[in-house]
């Protein structure tokens, strides 16, 4: 009987097979990983990075809800920047606050209930400004607006202002 395939031929067709097949498992893997795979983790972090949008969003739209406060309400006294109209101009402010609170959110507290009832002795502001300004009349503002207009002062702070102590 004649053989129809030889060793040689059997064996490089055995070869071939095996490579082939080893080669189809390496697509099926590359391709599989390829594809994105769902996850908790994944369903988490797009939660999260969606709340930080929306705490970012409504941190700016209280930015520019203090501002519009200031223009309404506080820009006829207190100049942004020097010269001083009748009161310490905001940079100069921003930068005491700064200076005296590490926190945003204790300094906006105190500006709050100055603001609301303002004395000498609840100021962080040196004797001299109150020699030259006086003290300023309380606001009957709802505390909410009073946050948001000594949110957006704190963050009217610039490192490079080299004004007085006393906020002239």
């Amino acid at each position: 009987m004649k053989r129809i395939f030889s060793p040689l031929i059997l064996g490089t067709l055995l070869i071939a097979s095996a490579a082939t097949l080893f080669s189809c498992r390496q697509q099926n893997t590359a391709t599989s990983e390829k594809q994105p795979k769902t996850s908790v983790k994944t369903e988490v972090a797009t939660e999260t990075n969606t709340e930080a949008i929306a705490e970012k969003a409504a941190a700016e739209a209280a930015l520019k809800e203090g501002e519009d406060i200031y223009t309404k309400n506080c820009q006829s006294c207190h100049a942004l920047a020097p010269p001083a109209k009748s009161a310490p101009p905001i940079i100069a402010l921003a930068a005491q606050y700064r200076s005296m609170y590490g926190k945003k959110k204790n300094a906006v507290a105190d500006m709050v209930s100055f603001m609301k009832e303002p004395a000498v002795g609840k100021s962080i502001l040196g004797s001299k400004t109150f020699e030259q300004f006086g003290l300023m009349p309380a606001l009957s503002m709802p505390d909410e607006e009073l946050e948001k207009v000594a949110g957006w002062l704190w963050d009217q702070y610039d490192p490079n202002f080299e004004g007085g102590g006393d906020c002239q």
